[in-house]
């Protein structure tokens, strides 16, 4: 994975579901819609072949 073509978005979609750790929470923080959020976390994913965050009752955990 090349860094340099890495969206630093999804880099701002990150540090929030670190924060907030729900990504209601992070939609609303950005001016996103869920699902937009939700996909962002899913390029990220496929982007640094990680899972980065498991849902658990108390929100998103990092890996």
């Amino acid at each position: 994975m090349e860094l340099a073509r890495l969206d630093l978005n999804l880099l701002l979609v990150f540090h929030h579901l670190l924060r907030e750790k729900r990504v209601s929470a992070v939609a609303t923080v950005l001016g996103m819609s869920q699902p937009a959020v939700s996909s962002a976390l899913g390029r990220l994913r496929t982007s640094l072949g990680d899972e980065l965050f498991l849902r658990t009752q108390h929100g998103m955990a990092p890996t």
